[in-house]
Protein backbone atom coordinates (compact mmCIF):
# COMPACT_ATOMS: atom_id res chain seq x y z
CA UNK A 1 0.00 0.00 0.00
CA UNK A 2 1.13 3.53 -0.82
CA UNK A 3 -0.40 6.10 1.51
CA UNK A 4 -0.12 9.87 1.88
CA UNK A 5 -1.68 12.55 4.09
CA UNK A 6 -2.10 16.24 3.28
CA UNK A 7 -3.72 19.31 4.82
CA UNK A 8 -5.90 21.43 2.52
CA UNK A 9 -6.36 25.06 3.67
CA UNK A 10 -9.42 27.14 2.82
CA UNK A 11 -9.75 30.76 1.71
CA UNK A 12 -11.44 34.02 2.50
CA UNK A 13 -12.19 36.89 0.12
CA UNK A 14 -10.79 40.25 1.20
CA UNK A 15 -12.55 41.94 -1.69
CA UNK A 16 -15.06 40.51 -4.16
CA UNK A 17 -16.75 42.05 -7.17
CA UNK A 18 -18.91 40.44 -9.86
CA UNK A 19 -17.97 42.18 -13.10
CA UNK A 20 -20.53 40.53 -15.38
CA UNK A 21 -22.05 37.33 -16.70
CA UNK A 22 -20.40 35.35 -19.49
CA UNK A 23 -22.20 33.62 -22.37
CA UNK A 24 -21.45 30.17 -20.89
CA UNK A 25 -23.27 31.05 -17.65
CA UNK A 26 -20.14 31.65 -15.58
CA UNK A 27 -19.62 35.04 -13.96
CA UNK A 28 -16.63 37.27 -14.51
CA UNK A 29 -15.01 38.08 -11.18
CA UNK A 30 -12.52 40.48 -9.66
CA UNK A 31 -11.38 39.32 -6.22
CA UNK A 32 -8.58 39.45 -3.69
CA UNK A 33 -8.30 35.98 -2.19
CA UNK A 34 -6.37 34.85 0.88
CA UNK A 35 -5.52 31.40 2.22
CA UNK A 36 -6.03 30.92 5.96
CA UNK A 37 -5.02 28.28 8.48
CA UNK A 38 -8.36 26.45 8.68
CA UNK A 39 -7.89 23.16 6.86
CA UNK A 40 -9.31 19.75 6.06
CA UNK A 41 -7.05 16.70 6.19
CA UNK A 42 -7.06 14.10 3.43
CA UNK A 43 -5.46 10.66 3.53
CA UNK A 44 -5.11 8.91 0.17
CA UNK A 45 -4.03 5.30 -0.37
CA UNK A 46 -3.38 3.30 -3.54
CA UNK A 47 -3.79 -0.47 -3.38
CA UNK A 48 -3.93 -3.22 -6.05
CA UNK A 49 -7.43 -3.35 -7.48
CA UNK A 50 -9.81 -2.78 -10.36
CA UNK A 51 -9.83 1.01 -10.69
CA UNK A 52 -12.33 1.94 -7.98
CA UNK A 53 -12.35 5.22 -6.04
CA UNK A 54 -13.82 5.04 -2.56
CA UNK A 55 -14.25 7.96 -0.18
CA UNK A 56 -15.31 8.36 3.44
CA UNK A 57 -15.74 11.49 5.52
CA UNK A 58 -15.60 12.34 9.22
CA UNK A 59 -16.55 15.77 10.58
CA UNK A 60 -14.34 17.25 13.29
CA UNK A 61 -16.07 18.28 15.45
CA UNK A 62 -19.24 16.36 14.62
CA UNK A 63 -21.70 18.98 13.39
CA UNK A 64 -24.51 16.68 12.30
CA UNK A 65 -23.88 17.23 8.59
CA UNK A 66 -23.30 14.61 5.91
CA UNK A 67 -21.33 14.86 2.70
CA UNK A 68 -21.76 12.92 -0.54
CA UNK A 69 -18.76 10.66 -1.10
CA UNK A 70 -19.43 9.78 -4.74
CA UNK A 71 -19.09 11.60 -8.06
CA UNK A 72 -20.99 14.58 -6.59
CA UNK A 73 -17.96 15.28 -4.41
CA UNK A 74 -15.30 17.61 -5.83
CA UNK A 75 -12.54 15.49 -4.32
CA UNK A 76 -13.70 12.40 -6.22
CA UNK A 77 -14.12 14.39 -9.46
CA UNK A 78 -10.60 15.78 -9.10
CA UNK A 79 -9.20 12.30 -8.55
CA UNK A 80 -10.96 11.05 -11.71
CA UNK A 81 -9.65 14.02 -13.69
CA UNK A 82 -6.10 13.48 -12.43
CA UNK A 83 -6.00 9.82 -13.47
CA UNK A 84 -7.57 10.64 -16.84
CA UNK A 85 -5.21 13.48 -17.74
CA UNK A 86 -1.94 13.11 -15.84
CA UNK A 87 -0.52 10.16 -17.75
CA UNK A 88 -0.81 8.06 -14.60
CA UNK A 89 -4.04 6.02 -14.98
CA UNK A 90 -5.70 4.24 -12.08
CA UNK A 91 -5.86 0.90 -13.93
CA UNK A 92 -4.83 -2.04 -11.76
CA UNK A 93 -5.26 0.01 -8.59
CA UNK A 94 -7.94 1.24 -6.21
CA UNK A 95 -7.87 4.66 -4.53
CA UNK A 96 -9.27 5.35 -1.09
CA UNK A 97 -9.81 8.91 0.15
CA UNK A 98 -10.37 9.58 3.85
CA UNK A 99 -11.47 13.14 4.58
CA UNK A 100 -11.43 14.80 7.99
CA UNK A 101 -13.74 17.79 7.47
CA UNK A 102 -13.15 20.93 9.56
CA UNK A 103 -14.00 23.65 7.02
CA UNK A 104 -17.73 24.45 7.26
CA UNK A 105 -19.87 23.72 4.22
CA UNK A 106 -21.98 26.25 2.29
CA UNK A 107 -19.91 28.95 3.96
CA UNK A 108 -18.07 30.75 1.14
CA UNK A 109 -14.73 29.39 2.40
CA UNK A 110 -14.00 27.14 -0.55
CA UNK A 111 -13.92 23.95 1.51
CA UNK A 112 -14.86 21.66 -1.36
CA UNK A 113 -12.34 23.39 -3.62
CA UNK A 114 -9.66 23.01 -0.94
CA UNK A 115 -10.39 19.28 -0.79
CA UNK A 116 -10.13 19.00 -4.59
CA UNK A 117 -6.83 20.87 -4.55
CA UNK A 118 -5.55 18.64 -1.75
CA UNK A 119 -6.44 15.49 -3.72
CA UNK A 120 -4.64 16.77 -6.81
CA UNK A 121 -1.48 17.63 -4.90
CA UNK A 122 -1.55 14.37 -2.92
CA UNK A 123 -1.94 12.30 -6.10
CA UNK A 124 0.75 14.36 -7.79
CA UNK A 125 3.16 13.23 -5.08
CA UNK A 126 1.74 9.75 -4.47
CA UNK A 127 1.97 8.70 -8.12
CA UNK A 128 5.31 10.42 -8.72
CA UNK A 129 3.77 12.43 -11.57
CA UNK A 130 5.29 15.67 -10.24
CA UNK A 131 3.24 17.81 -12.61
CA UNK A 132 3.91 21.56 -12.47
CA UNK A 133 1.38 23.89 -10.93
CA UNK A 134 0.00 25.17 -14.24
CA UNK A 135 -0.76 21.61 -15.38
CA UNK A 136 -2.57 20.79 -12.14
CA UNK A 137 -4.55 24.00 -12.54
CA UNK A 138 -5.55 22.97 -16.06
CA UNK A 139 -6.85 19.64 -14.72
CA UNK A 140 -8.55 21.37 -11.78
CA UNK A 141 -10.50 24.17 -13.46
CA UNK A 142 -13.34 22.10 -15.00
CA UNK A 143 -13.95 20.60 -11.55
CA UNK A 144 -14.38 23.98 -9.82
CA UNK A 145 -13.44 27.61 -10.42
CA UNK A 146 -11.85 28.09 -6.95
CA UNK A 147 -9.62 24.99 -7.12
CA UNK A 148 -6.74 26.70 -8.98
CA UNK A 149 -6.55 29.32 -6.24
CA UNK A 150 -6.70 26.65 -3.55
CA UNK A 151 -3.72 25.01 -5.24
CA UNK A 152 -1.71 28.26 -5.34
CA UNK A 153 -2.83 29.98 -2.15
CA UNK A 154 -1.31 33.01 -0.51
CA UNK A 155 -2.55 36.50 -1.38
CA UNK A 156 -3.67 36.91 -4.99
CA UNK A 157 -5.93 39.01 -7.17
CA UNK A 158 -8.12 36.66 -9.20
CA UNK A 159 -9.97 37.67 -12.35
CA UNK A 160 -11.82 35.91 -15.16
CA UNK A 161 -13.91 33.17 -13.54
CA UNK A 162 -11.31 33.14 -10.78
CA UNK A 163 -8.52 31.35 -12.68
CA UNK A 164 -6.31 34.29 -13.76
CA UNK A 165 -3.98 35.49 -11.01
CA UNK A 166 -1.90 38.57 -10.26
CA UNK A 167 0.59 38.55 -7.38
CA UNK A 168 0.03 40.91 -4.46
CA UNK A 169 2.00 41.82 -1.34
CA UNK A 170 1.25 39.26 1.38
CA UNK A 171 -1.54 40.04 3.79
CA UNK A 172 -0.12 41.35 7.08
CA UNK A 173 -0.07 38.62 9.70
CA UNK A 174 -2.98 38.98 12.09
CA UNK A 175 -5.56 36.90 13.97
CA UNK A 176 -8.65 36.12 11.87
CA UNK A 177 -11.81 34.95 13.59
CA UNK A 178 -14.14 33.02 11.27
CA UNK A 179 -17.78 32.58 12.32
CA UNK A 180 -20.17 30.16 10.62
CA UNK A 181 -23.89 30.81 11.22
CA UNK A 182 -26.36 27.96 11.60
CA UNK A 183 -27.43 28.32 7.99
CA UNK A 184 -25.66 27.92 4.69
CA UNK A 185 -25.98 29.78 1.41
CA UNK A 186 -26.07 28.01 -1.93
CA UNK A 187 -23.39 29.44 -4.23
CA UNK A 188 -25.62 28.81 -7.24
CA UNK A 189 -28.53 30.65 -5.66
CA UNK A 190 -26.32 33.56 -4.60
CA UNK A 191 -24.96 34.02 -8.12
CA UNK A 192 -28.44 33.80 -9.63
CA UNK A 193 -29.47 36.83 -7.60
CA UNK A 194 -26.79 39.03 -9.11
CA UNK A 195 -28.39 38.53 -12.54
CA UNK A 196 -31.68 40.06 -11.39
CA UNK A 197 -30.77 42.37 -8.48
CA UNK A 198 -28.89 45.67 -8.72
CA UNK A 199 -25.77 45.98 -6.56
CA UNK A 200 -22.91 48.37 -6.01
CA UNK A 201 -19.59 47.15 -7.35
CA UNK A 202 -16.70 46.62 -4.96
CA UNK A 203 -13.55 48.71 -5.39
CA UNK A 204 -11.01 45.89 -5.56
CA UNK A 205 -8.16 48.28 -6.40
CA UNK A 206 -8.66 49.84 -2.96
CA UNK A 207 -7.80 46.50 -1.36
CA UNK A 208 -4.73 46.21 -3.58
CA UNK A 209 -3.54 49.59 -2.31
CA UNK A 210 -4.27 48.59 1.27
CA UNK A 211 -2.11 45.47 0.93
CA UNK A 212 0.68 47.57 -0.53
CA UNK A 213 0.61 49.69 2.62
CA UNK A 214 1.31 46.64 4.78
CA UNK A 215 -1.10 47.89 7.47
CA UNK A 216 -3.81 45.57 8.75
CA UNK A 217 -6.06 48.53 9.63
CA UNK A 218 -5.88 49.67 6.00
CA UNK A 219 -6.84 46.16 4.88
CA UNK A 220 -9.75 46.17 7.35
CA UNK A 221 -10.98 49.52 6.01
CA UNK A 222 -10.92 48.22 2.41
CA UNK A 223 -12.98 45.04 2.98
CA UNK A 224 -15.82 44.77 0.44
CA UNK A 225 -18.03 41.97 -0.90
CA UNK A 226 -20.98 42.49 -3.24
CA UNK A 227 -22.63 39.32 -1.94
CA UNK A 228 -23.49 41.20 1.27
CA UNK A 229 -26.06 43.08 -0.87
CA UNK A 230 -27.26 39.93 -2.63
CA UNK A 231 -28.49 37.99 0.40
CA UNK A 232 -32.14 37.31 1.08
CA UNK A 233 -33.74 39.59 3.65
CA UNK A 234 -33.55 36.92 6.38
CA UNK A 235 -29.94 36.01 5.54
CA UNK A 236 -28.99 39.68 5.46
CA UNK A 237 -30.44 40.32 8.92
CA UNK A 238 -28.48 37.44 10.44
CA UNK A 239 -25.28 38.33 8.62
CA UNK A 240 -25.46 41.95 9.77
CA UNK A 241 -26.05 40.79 13.33
CA UNK A 242 -23.02 38.48 13.31
CA UNK A 243 -20.89 41.15 11.66
CA UNK A 244 -21.89 43.52 14.45
CA UNK A 245 -20.83 40.90 17.03
CA UNK A 246 -17.35 40.73 15.51
CA UNK A 247 -16.98 44.50 15.53
CA UNK A 248 -18.33 44.77 19.10
CA UNK A 249 -15.72 42.23 20.22
CA UNK A 250 -12.86 44.32 18.84
CA UNK A 251 -12.43 43.33 15.19
CA UNK A 252 -11.06 46.25 13.19
CA UNK A 253 -13.00 45.02 10.17
CA UNK A 254 -15.42 42.22 9.30
CA UNK A 255 -16.81 40.80 6.06
CA UNK A 256 -18.83 38.01 4.51
CA UNK A 257 -16.53 35.53 2.74
CA UNK A 258 -17.38 34.53 -0.82
CA UNK A 259 -21.10 33.94 -1.27
CA UNK A 260 -21.42 33.19 2.47
CA UNK A 261 -22.63 32.34 4.95
CA UNK A 262 -19.38 32.54 6.98
CA UNK A 263 -18.02 35.89 8.12
CA UNK A 264 -14.56 36.78 9.34
CA UNK A 265 -13.15 39.50 11.53
CA UNK A 266 -9.62 40.89 11.43
CA UNK A 267 -7.95 41.66 14.76
CA UNK A 268 -4.82 43.62 15.59
CA UNK A 269 -4.11 41.72 18.83
CA UNK A 270 -4.11 38.00 19.61
CA UNK A 271 -5.49 38.61 23.11
CA UNK A 272 -8.57 40.41 21.74
CA UNK A 273 -9.16 37.67 19.20
CA UNK A 274 -8.86 34.95 21.86
CA UNK A 275 -11.32 36.82 24.08
CA UNK A 276 -13.78 37.16 21.19
CA UNK A 277 -13.44 33.45 20.40
CA UNK A 278 -14.19 32.51 24.01
CA UNK A 279 -17.29 34.71 24.04
CA UNK A 280 -18.66 33.74 20.63
CA UNK A 281 -17.85 30.06 20.14
CA UNK A 282 -20.94 28.98 22.11
CA UNK A 283 -23.24 31.66 20.66
CA UNK A 284 -26.65 30.10 19.87
CA UNK A 285 -26.71 31.53 16.34
CA UNK A 286 -23.34 30.05 15.39
CA UNK A 287 -22.45 26.59 14.14
CA UNK A 288 -18.74 27.17 14.65
CA UNK A 289 -16.00 29.69 15.45
CA UNK A 290 -12.40 29.29 14.25
CA UNK A 291 -9.36 31.39 15.11
CA UNK A 292 -6.98 31.45 12.15
CA UNK A 293 -4.12 33.37 10.57
CA UNK A 294 -3.11 34.10 6.97
CA UNK A 295 -0.93 31.46 5.32
CA UNK A 296 1.33 31.94 2.34
CA UNK A 297 0.56 28.85 0.28
CA UNK A 298 -2.17 26.51 -0.82
CA UNK A 299 -2.24 22.76 -1.36
CA UNK A 300 0.45 22.80 -4.07
CA UNK A 301 3.00 24.15 -1.61
CA UNK A 302 2.04 21.65 1.08
CA UNK A 303 4.32 18.67 1.54
CA UNK A 304 2.28 15.54 2.04
CA UNK A 305 3.36 13.00 4.65
CA UNK A 306 4.16 9.54 3.34
CA UNK A 307 2.79 6.83 5.63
Amino acid sequence: MRRIQIDAPCKINLSLDIVGRLADGYHQMDMVMQTISLFDTLTLALTPGSGCIRMCCRFEPDCGHTLPCDEQNIAVRCARAFFAQSGHPLSGQDLSIELVKRIPMMAGLGGGSADGAGVLQALNQLTGANLPLDELERIALPCGADIPFCLRGGTLRATGIGQTFSPLPPMPDCPILVLKPRFGISTKAAFSRCDIQPYRHADVSRMVQALQSGEITAVADALQNVFEELCSEQEGQQIRAIKALLLQQGACGALLSGSGSALFGLFTAESAAQKALALLQKHPDLEGAFLCRPVAQGAFGSKATQK
